[in-house]
């Protein structure tokens, strides 16, 4: 599963500011591109951890396609 995928699925709402990605360890980073950087979750390991970077319009699309597939 994609890091995309997972945070559509698990964020009810968008916690990363301005993006989110994975460490090596799970846990969701969320950071502004610079010095900000939080840790605010941990899933499992996503298929594209190394590269992949998830922005809120990013995640609000995927979360809307996700909810239009199980209506």
């Amino acid at each position: 599963m994609t890091l995309l995928e997972i945070l559509a699925r698990d964020w009810p709402y968008w916690k990363g500011k301005s993006r989110a990605y994975q460490d090596k360890d799970g846990d969701l980073i969320a950071s502004n591109g610079y010095c900000f950087r939080h840790v605010c979750g941990h899933a499992e390991i996503a298929s594209d951890r190394a590269t992949a970077i998830v922005t809120e319009q990013k995640w609000a699309t995927k979360r809307a396609q996700m909810r239009r597939a199980k209506s």
